[in-house]
């Protein structure tokens, strides 16, 4: 979508990331380890951008930390007098654990992310931060991946705990750069047309946790987004 818009765009990717999923997209590349300050440092010395966008996805149980990630660029992108950093993360803020959604360990991960969102608000570095809490399909290689239901909207409200197809993200960030009602602000993305999968999502973190294979009794499987809930292609 960027680049149909006419953006230049450049991939911050590991030496070791696979470049498969983007062969034949003019895309450039700078190389480092997002979770490593001097390889970050390397790879952003000399450079020249405009708007900064991080999507990264951490883990429980693992070294890697937003707040780290966070450390690592947001001085650089003061340094490089980006524009707008667009934040995509998710979690539930400063909301207490009971008003939260998760199992401790992604809460916990939530935690994380809230950190690394002050570290961005407290650095003067023009901002959006956008809280995704559930995101369908995830992977963007599903077959559902393209669907959009053109339904979703993004609030300033951030007591909610929403969901979004990936299409409908996807439109809503590009439609967010340079819009001064973006700047400086923090959203919840939702989309009620698609809270029948958001409910089951919810269902299954609370009876297995954070990582979910299979399905689970109480729950059910996952629904299907059926047409009646979507509007309009990508």
């Amino acid at each position: 979508m960027l680049i149909e818009r006419g953006d230049q765009v450049t991939a911050f990717v590991r030496a070791t990331t696979d470049r498969s999923k983007l062969e034949g997209v003019p895309v450039d590349y700078v190389v480092g380890d997002a979770m490593k300050a001097d390889e970050v440092a390397a790879a952003l010395e000399g450079q020249q951008f405009d708007v900064m966008f991080e999507t990264v996805q951490v883990w429980p149980g693992t070294e890697a930390s937003y707040t780290q990630m966070y450390e690592n660029f947001v001085p650089w992108a003061k340094r490089l007098g980006i524009k707008q950093f667009i934040s995509i993360g998710g979690g539930c803020g400063e909301n207490p654990r009971e008003d939260c959604p998760l199992s401790p360990p992604l809460y916990e991960l939530s935690q994380d992310m809230n950190r690394s969102e002050h570290i961005l608000r407290d650095s003067g570095v023009p901002y959006t931060i956008i809280r995704v809490g559930v995101l369908i399909p995830s992977n963007p290689f599903h077959p559902d991946a393209d669907k959009r239901s053109g339904t979703s909207y993004m609030t300033t409200d951030l007591t909610k705990f929403g969901g979004v197809l990936r299409v409908d993200l996807n439109e809503q960030i590009v439609a967010c750069i340079g819009a001064e009602r973006c700047l400086n602000k923090t959203f919840i993305i939702d989309d009620p047309t698609i809270k029948p999968q958001v409910d089951h999502w919810i269902c299954k973190r609370a009876n297995e946790g954070p990582v979910v294979s299979g399905n689970v009794p109480a729950c059910g499987p996952m629904p299907r987004v059926t047409e009646a809930q979507l509007r309009g292609s990508p």
